[in-house]
């Protein structure tokens, strides 16, 4: 019981977190979808056998082999906070199972498995750890639906769905504008689920069993929609440049410091330029937008500018020929308001010397 309070307890505290502060946060990056798979453990379990009209008769404790487990969730994305609704199925085959208040030995029970399918409300907040990492931190609360099968507990396909809460703690990588490989850790509290096992208990007898359970996951995630940065307009009518210019700008997603592919020939195209010219320095200066806090933005944009640094060296630019900074939000391309997503403010400078 203390468990099942510490569970709801941080479920609720989350949850009215993100209720309250939603008003006041970003403007909301999208939906993503996002499927996994891995192992699935179950943890020794203590089990009462129950007689209708009588209650428990024994008890013991059951192990159980290492299964598997496939997740797949639909979400929606603030930002930096994400709520979700994950269905996950796991599967794990008995080892043995020990009687009499567990004084007797571990008995093998072959054929006897449990099968789970989830349904939870994950709420999850997400952190920056530089370049391309993250990792979030979250919970959720749903019903799990557990089913006994097999052996001389189950002969019949028994089930039963109760109250469940997990902890979630992950760790992602961007691949690319939209897609993350991510690697996750799920720990699973169940309510004692009462799977009817007449065989041995008689009609209406049961087994109460212990439930919880460890996950982990690897799986892929792919936002539904991309919040990639606009190019900046072309004059309709001016003629093409004499020569290469000494002023390049490198456009970024939403929250994203990754070289888009059309990103990537702007970095292209300015070390060529800064061949051609021979400049000895080059400086690249980070922007963003006004969406998020300054020391969040300023720290992005720190990013961004180390981030079109790396590509120039890519290139062949000696890396002590480029000098880096970050604005921030403070010098806007097009200016806003606080908190707007404008996509020619989310940007790095390139300037030849």
């Amino acid at each position: 019981m203390a468990l099942k309070r510490v569970l709801l307890g941080t479920a609720l505290a989350v949850a009215s977190t993100i209720t309250v502060g939603a008003p006041q946060a970003e403007a909301a990056t999208g939906w993503y979808l996002s499927l996994g798979a891995g192992a699935n453990w179950v943890q020794d379990a203590d089990w009462k056998g129950k007689v209708a009209g009588v209650g428990t008769v024994t008890s013991g404790n059951a192990e159980f082999d290492t299964g598997y487990v496939v997740a797949g969730s639909v979400g929606y994305d603030w930002g930096h906070w994400r709520a979700e609704l994950e269905v996950a199925y796991r599967n794990n085959d008995a080892q043995c199972a020990s009687f009499a208040g567990g004084a007797s030995p571990c008995l093998p029970i072959p054929g006897v498995s449990l099968w789970e399918l989830s349904q939870m409300l994950n709420v999850l907040y997400d952190f920056d750890l530089g370049g391309r990492w993250g990792a979030s931190l979250g919970v959720g609360a749903g019903g799990n639906l557990v089913t006994g099968k097999g052996g001389i507990f189950f002969p019949n396909n028994i089930d039963d769905y109760n109250f469940a809460a997990q902890g979630i703690a992950e760790v992602s990588y961007q691949i690319s504008d939209r897609w993350q490989l991510f690697g996750s850790y799920h720990f699973m509290w169940t309510d004692d689920p009462d799977l009817g096992s007449p065989f041995l208990f008689g009609p209406g007898g049961s087994v109460e069993i212990e439930k919880l359970d460890h996950s982990v996951l690897i799986g892929l995630r792919f936002d539904l929609q991309s919040e990639r940065g606009a190019p900046p307009p072309e004059p309709d009518h001016a003629p093409p440049p004499a020569e290469r210019p000494r002023e390049f700008i490198v456009f970024f997603g939403y929250n994203k410091s990754n070289l888009t592919a059309e990103a990537a020939r702007v970095v292209h195209e300015a070390a060529e330029a800064a061949r051609d010219y021979g400049s000895a320095t080059i400086i690249v200066v980070g922007h963003t937008d006004t969406s998020g806090s300054q020391s969040y933005n300023m720290r992005l944009s720190l990013r961004r500018a180390a981030a079109v640094k790396s590509g120039l060296a890519h290139e062949g630019i000696a890396p002590d020929m480029i000098q880096t900074s970050g604005k921030g939000e403070t010098e806007l391309m097009v200016q806003t308001g606080d908190g707007v997503k404008e996509p020619q403010n989310r940007r790095a400078t390139i300037s030849l010397h």
